[in-house]
């Protein structure tokens, strides 16, 4: 958000006409009648589409496939949606775990520049031997910025942080320009699904996805699976008869991977949150605190996020961290002017998905508001911040109702269509019993009681220390072996790591 003392004449006009509408919901009987459909901001358009890549329900359906299937990433461990989970506002929901820190510039843990990321694969080679990155080795690696939403994505020209993917979208496999114009969620799918950091390994090409979607049975590993996705095993039994039916034969490319997957998230449309009911004409639709606070958001937030989609999609450095740290959209540009800066993103549903900014470096949105409220943290700023919000706390309480209640979306808060999900694979350390994060004395303990005391335990797999599909004496001694004899690291996920169980058992964790 950025307060918008300098805006010219053409963007102020607009927005005094709001206020004088917004306003006459308190200054006559009845105000409903006075607010029409976009008298505070235009309601969401339709979706654009590029014309190369036609939205059908369709190709709609092999995206969302796709998009929650763990099988396309080389250990079976991650989906696109394990980063972008519907109920965490399209983004990542693991980022409160230690596990999810990126050590930031100065390649240390515990200082001040650390970033909360995604969690990713362990770096290994596409043969399967794991690879020691001299970072995060033997655990997971982090990606060093925070997850965008996907969630109304569509409406942005360009994505990532850094704007790298969009508008243009190459074909990877043949170089070929597929969209010209339009193609930023095809241009952004297909880099995790490659990355040897997010899905990957150190040398993955398309052959190798294509040959693995070949192999598998459509989300064999995850549960709960939504009627849609129900429907769609029941009509084609493996990922060549999803591509035979939306696009009209079975060959599997890098392109039609990115069409699927960006058609599903062209069906992601955040429009029913309390703002979009008010804007459309129910006044009672959002309470009078969070309609006080729209009146800030409009005299303060402007203009980075007057679009309909709360988000322009422009490049600023607002004092987050210094720019030598992250030199964001210049990685893009070439400009030095561009050193710093990141997109500004859409606030719908901003309230689901702390921690903030491209390093998740502000834990709550009452953080997010001291920040802008004081003009950032770091010099030199956008001069959109010169000067400060400087609001009292009550009106920073209105504002932070409207952000945090007024722009979410129910459907979006509790995953329901479109934006229900299967349920993922979860991940625990082999050998932690007792769900700690750690492997030690105490799990033996654990485990013990477990068998021969009635205790308790919420992860089965994990207790299954030497994973041979039992629970029994055998899973102490393995941690006790591993623990005080230098035994061999125990079975995958392993007691160093973390991640799902690679073996098929009955045996089952609650998260």
């Amino acid at each position: 958000m950025i307060h918008s003392s300098s805006t010219p004449m053409n963007r102020v006009l607009p927005w005094i006409t709001a206020c004088a509408v917004i306003l006459g919901l308190y200054l006559s009987t009845p105000a409903a009648a006075q607010v029409g459909p976009g008298d505070i901001l235009a309601p969401l358009p339709p979706m654009p589409e590029p014309p190369e890549n036609p939205l059908t329900a369709e190709k709609a359906l092999l995206g969302k496939f796709l998009f929650w299937e763990e099988q396309l990433s080389h250990d079976n461990s991650t989906s696109c949606g394990t980063c972008h989970l519907s109920e965490a506002g399209g983004s990542d929901a693991r980022v409160g775990l230690p596990r999810s820190i990126h050590p930031g510039f100065d390649g240390l843990f515990g200082t001040e520049d650390d970033v909360a990321g995604s969690i990713g694969v362990v770096l290994q080679a596409c043969g399967g031997s794991p690879l020691d990155d001299g970072v995060f080795f033997p655990q997971r690696q982090v990606t060093a910025r925070r997850s965008q939403s996907t969630i109304g994505a569509g409406y942005h020209p360009t994505l990532f942080w850094d704007g790298r993917a969009g508008p243009e979208f190459t074909d990877p496999e043949t170089g070929l320009v597929l969209i010209p114009s339009g193609g930023a969620l095809e241009a952004q799918a297909v880099g995790p699904i490659i990355s040897m950091v997010e899905m990957g390994c150190d040398t993955r090409d398309w052959d190798g996805v294509r040959q693995k979607l070949i192999s598998v049975t459509p989300l064999a590993l995850a549960t709960n699976l939504p009627d849609d996705l129900i429907d769609g095993l029941l009509q084609f039994v493996n990922y060549e008869g999803l591509f035979q039916n939306a696009f009209g034969d079975a060959q599997i490319t890098a392109a039609r991977i990115a069409f699927a997957i960006a058609s599903y998230e062209r069906t992601l449309i955040p429009d029913r949150t309390p703002f979009d009911l008010f804007n459309q004409g129910i006044s009672d639709a959002m309470t009078e605190p969070q309609q006080l606070g729209l009146l800030l958001f409009a005299d303060n937030c402007l203009p980075c996020h007057e679009t309909p989609a709360l988000g322009d999609g422009s490049f600023r450095f607002i004092g987050v961290r210094p720019p030598f740290e992250d030199v964001g959209h210049f990685a893009v540009s070439g400009d030095d002017e561009d050193i710093g800066k990141f997109k500004s993103p859409s606030l719908r549903n901003v309230g689901l998905r702390a921690p903030y900014f491209h390093n998740g470096g502000k834990a709550t949105l009452d953080d997010v508001l001291a920040f802008y409220n004081g003009g950032g943290d770091f010099t030199p700023n956008d001069p959109l911040l010169d000067p400060p919000m400087d609001l009292p706390n009550t009106e920073l309480s209105q504002l932070k109702d409207f952000l945090e209640n007024g722009l979410t979306d129910p459907r979006v808060e509790f995953g329901l269509p479109p934006f229900d999900h299967p349920t993922m694979q979860p991940f625990f350390v082999r050998g932690d019993t007792n769900v700690d994060g750690a492997v030690d004395i105490s799990d033996a303990v654990a485990s013990l009681q477990f068998l021969f005391s009635g205790g308790t335990i919420s992860c089965e797999d994990a207790t299954d220390a030497n994973d041979d599909g039992a629970l029994d004496i055998a899973d102490p001694v393995a941690v006790l072996g591993r623990l005080f004899i230098g035994a061999a690291p125990l079975p995958l996920p392993g007691d160093n790591s973390f991640g799902p169980d690679p073996t098929v058992d009955s045996l089952m964790c609650l998260d």
